[in-house]
């Protein structure tokens, strides 16, 4: 079968499941539009600044995430374990609580 002809029989089924009408029911936030590329200086600053808010954005989540686990691990009450799946040299005890390793 074709490549382009399964992707647009795809894209059918996904217009017909109406899956954002469904995102906007649940609460979410709109979902992020699909850019082409840029043409012209004007488009490239146009996407190059939505591209960066939304880089700053990301960051700031993975920060707030890094810290909220540092807080998780700090808090928990470690149950060391051998890590089995970890096969290099040296030996590694994982927590059964927090996953933080050692």
């Amino acid at each position: 079968m074709d490549v382009v002809k399964l992707e647009r029989m795809m894209f059918d089924y996904l217009k017909r499941l109406d899956s954002d009408k469904h995102h906007r029911e649940n609460g979410y936030g709109p979902r992020l539009p699909r850019y082409r590329l840029p043409t012209t200086a004007k488009e490239f600053g146009v996407f190059y600044s939505s591209y960066l808010s939304l880089r700053w954005e990301v960051d700031k989540l993975e920060t707030l995430v890094n810290q909220k686990r540092e807080e998780f691990e700090n808090e928990c009450e470690h149950e060391w374990v051998k890590d089995w799946e970890n096969r290099d040299e040296r030996s590694r005890r994982k927590c059964l609580r927090c996953t933080a390793f050692r």
